[in-house]
């Protein structure tokens, strides 16, 4: 079997029934007619970097690695954005690329050195070689799902011998957890008998490894409170009155951070990862991991215990009868102390907090959010709650502008039944609106929430925040609206909070994706995120 023929055939197997990319025509023009071929169907966007974030996330949601296709050299290169994005928002993915020859000493034509282009924001780079292809397959694809998610990089190179590649791969075994050693144990233990206060940091590897209900009975036998990373909103509902909130790495005075530092004396991380715990590390009180493998491992931190092996033996081995624990009453007090900062502004006539109140009362139970960086983020993060694992997806580790119109449609795409709203900024719609027209090809429908203040905002308030005159960073009044349906979809401006009421009702029921130009007061917007992060006093 050709490798082209065993890619797609085993994209079928998985479920896959699109990969993304840019036609070339080499190796992927071969790739698409295998998929044809095989019923997945390839998918040309208007980017590349785009490609490996639309496939990262439809694959996620399809519990499985997307596949993203790409040429040599400067389409690698423009892939590599997308890349590093996946990379630093922890997604499976699977690229492969039409490489230059298998060896060559002079300059040629698009050919660069992919190795070097993708060596740090991957999990794995590996040139393909007809003898092994069915085994590299196999365990890039076991790489790329298994424990914390990346991506994997596969070179097709223009010289490869394309002939018998073998049969379709075999999924290896995933990874087997090891038993927690009791010394380790031991020592945990002890500092939980001598805490009062614990509190617990939450990753995604709580879920990957099945340990939610032991995490719960955790938290309430050593009475913790609890803060999720940003991936792992919703492992621990984030309604349940032990939940402070999430873990964004600031540590201020008027912050999460800054108010738990004062009430806790001791934190348990429990699966998290490295990336979303946050440099530097604020928080002063001895510290316990609790990890499954060491590729969750912390960074910025020397724990006083680190617990290795399983997390569901880890959390059942530790017992809190000794631990005082948090009241409930003081983590209230500690979360109203900085809900304070996210009050709707009222001098403003359209603000952000009416663009979150409104998607939060429209979206279904079993809705889910796709965000991005920007300022309106802070809102997100103390104003809306979310009680399942998956319902939000924003970016976390890589703080990625123009990931959301992307990722949503991606995610929208392994699960077109589930209700979805995308909230997004200008300055990052700016860098995919040529992916507009994708979503009204391939006939995706959802709701596109454009928060539009006509600038790079958070970056004005940190100008501020550095005593810095504010400059450069003021855009254009686009018409986000109009781009939206030369594109093929609806589009929709709007600049009051009953106007944004209807336009998103209409566009939860439509039957095309719908861009809402949500075009809000500014210097409110900056006030208030600038106010959040301690850039300008009380």
């Amino acid at each position: 079997m050709k490798f082209a023929d065993l890619l797609m055939q085993n994209a079928a197997e998985r479920g896959l029934k699109y990969v993304f990319g840019l036609p070339g025509s080499g190796f992927p023009m071969d790739a698409m007619e295998a998929g044809r071929k095989a019923g997945v169907e390839f998918v040309h966007v208007s980017h590349e970097s785009s490609a490996a974030i639309i496939a990262a996330y439809y694959g996620a949601g399809l519990d499985t690695a997307g596949l993203a296709i790409g040429v040599k050299g400067v389409g690698a290169g423009n892939m590599a954005g997308g890349i590093a994005n996946v990379f630093f928002e922890r997604k499976p993915l699977v690229c492969v690329f039409e490489a230059g020859p298998t060896e060559s000493n002079v300059d040629l034509v698009q050919v660069a050195d992919h190795s070097a282009m993708f060596g740090s924001i991957t999990k794995s780079y590996n040139a393909l070689e007809r003898s092994t292809a069915n085994d590299t397959l196999r365990d890039a694809i076991a790489l790329a799902t298994d424990g914390r998610s990346g991506p994997v990089v596969l070179d097709f190179p223009s010289d490869f011998d394309d002939g018998d590649c073998g049969e379709l791969p075999v999924q290896s075994p995933r990874y087997v957890e090891e038993s927690p050693h009791s010394d380790s144990l031991e020592r945990a233990q002890a500092l939980i008998d001598k805490s009062n206060r614990p509190l617990v940091v939450v990753g995604t590897d709580v879920a990957t490894t099945g340990a939610t209900a032991e995490l719960m009975t955790f938290v309430e036998a050593i009475g913790a409170t609890v803060i999720s990373n940003m991936d792992a909103r919703g492992i621990f509902p984030e309604s349940h009155p032990r939940c402070a909130g999430v873990l964004v790495g600031n540590y201020i005075p008027n912050t999460l951070e800054g108010e738990l530092d004062d009430l806790c004396d001791l934190v348990v991380l429990v699966g998290a990862d490295s990336l979303m715990t946050h440099v530097p590390w604020g928080f002063n009180m001895p510290a316990i991991e609790l990890v499954s493998r060491p590729e969750y491992r912390t960074t910025v931190l020397e724990p006083e215990v680190r617990v290795d092996g399983s997390l569901s033996e880890s959390l059942k081995a530790l017992d809190g009868s000794e631990c005082k624990g948090v009241l409930i009453e003081d983590i209230d007090s500690a979360k109203q102390n900085v809900l304070k900062y996210f009050e709707r502004p009222s001098e403003a006539t359209f603000a952000i907090q009416d663009i979150v109140a409104t998607c939060r009362t429209v979206l279904p139970k079993d809705g889910v959010v796709v965000s991005e960086t920007g300022a309106f983020v802070r809102m997100l993060e103390h104003l809306w709650e979310f009680d399942r694992f998956g319902d939000f997806l924003g970016t976390s580790g890589g703080r990625t502008m123009g990931l959301m119109i992307p990722a949503a449609l991606g995610a929208k795409m392994a699960a077109p039944d589930v209700p979805m709203i995308g909230i997004g900024a200008d300055g990052s719609t700016l860098m995919r609106l040529g992916e507009l027209e994708v979503f009204a090809r391939m006939n995706v429908a959802m709701p596109l929430v454009i928060v539009n203040d006509r600038a790079l905002g958070t970056m004005k308030s940190r100008q501020v925040s550095r005593g810095m005159p504010e400059f450069g960073l003021d855009l254009s009044p686009v018409d986000f609206a109009s781009v939206a349906r030369a594109s093929g979809i609806n589009g929709v401006a709007v600049s009051t909070p009953e106007e944004f009421r209807l336009a998103l009702a209409d566009a939860m029921s439509a039957n095309v994706a719908t861009l809402i130009d949500a075009r809000i007061d500014q210097q409110p917007y900056w006030d208030n995120f600038a106010l959040s992060i301690g850039a300008i006093p009380e």
